[in-house]
């Protein structure tokens, strides 16, 4: 019976799997599409590479996109950091309240959040533009920021501090020589997370851009009115590709630490 079933578990696994790559195989497969419908393959063509290069209004959506998740991220995982540092190191009163704030996000409703914001900046006078569509981003962002970061500070030896207080370090260096280092993992982890949440959000990215910054996500989402092009694929190849690289070069660096600290 027990072979039985690891059978069936190592077919589920592989069907779930299969689930999950198909479509990014055939994403790639349809960006080298010379027809310009699906239901058609008559031959292999870049053309749709060459005509998402000179797709200005598309590339421009793509830059914002870029900008606001690096700045949310940025801006993110800045607070992220001091406040899940603040609620771990120090004896903070009100520390439960403190954190529920922070991960409210997570459990309203993103129209909600997305209503709120809008109301809050008319009401304050401030246009919507890339100011107010990064402050919405990291308000969405900050809460995932916050707990990979809270888990990574949680999970530090206390005894580090105090063995490099009793060698003279001050907390400044201990921080900086002892304690940062051992966090740039999390640090970075948290970075990559808030981007790639900020890069493919569309509720809160639709109640808070204004002329001039809209983002890719939106950018596609009034496409689907006239219909998707192949250039999509083409967008979509090229961001999966980016992704796998970010990913081999972090995988790459974490297993030269590795190997750097095996005797």
């Amino acid at each position: 019976m027990e072979p039985l079933l690891e059978r069936m578990i190592g077919w589920f696994s592989r069907l779930v799997l299969v689930f999950l790559y198909v479509p990014i195989v055939a994403l790639i497969v349809y960006s080298f599409n010379a027809s310009e419908v699906s239901y058609r393959y008559p031959g292999v063509s870049g053309r749709w590479y060459v005509e998402l290069f000179h797709d200005a209004r598309l590339l421009e959506t793509l830059r914002t996109s870029v900008v606001v998740g690096v700045l949310a991220s940025l801006i993110a995982t800045a607070l992220g950091f001091l406040s899940a540092f603040a609620l771990v190191r120090f004896r903070v009163r009100g520390r439960a309240f403190f954190l529920g704030a922070i991960l409210v996000p997570l459990i309203v409703p993103e129209i909600v959040l997305g209503v709120a914001l809008l109301t809050v900046f008319s009401s304050a006078g401030i246009a919507t533009g890339m100011l107010t569509l990064v402050l919405g981003h990291v308000v969405v962002v900050l809460p995932l920021a916050t707990l990979v970061l809270l888990g990574a500070i949680s999970g530090l030896d206390p005894s580090l501090s105090e063995a490099a207080t009793d060698l003279g370090a001050s907390a400044w260096v201990t921080f900086r020589r002892v304690l940062f280092p051992l966090l740039r993992p999390a640090v970075l982890a948290a970075f990559l997370l808030s981007f790639t949440t900020s890069f493919s959000n569309i509720v809160i990215s639709t109640f808070t851009s204004g002329v001039g910054t809209t983002t890719l996500p939106l950018r596609i989402y009034s496409m689907l009115r006239t219909g998707l092009t192949p250039e999509m694929n083409a967008l979509g190849t090229l961001l999966v590709l980016f992704t796998l690289l970010v990913i081999a070069l972090v995988g790459v660096q974490q297993m030269r630490r590795i190997l750097a600290n095996t005797p």
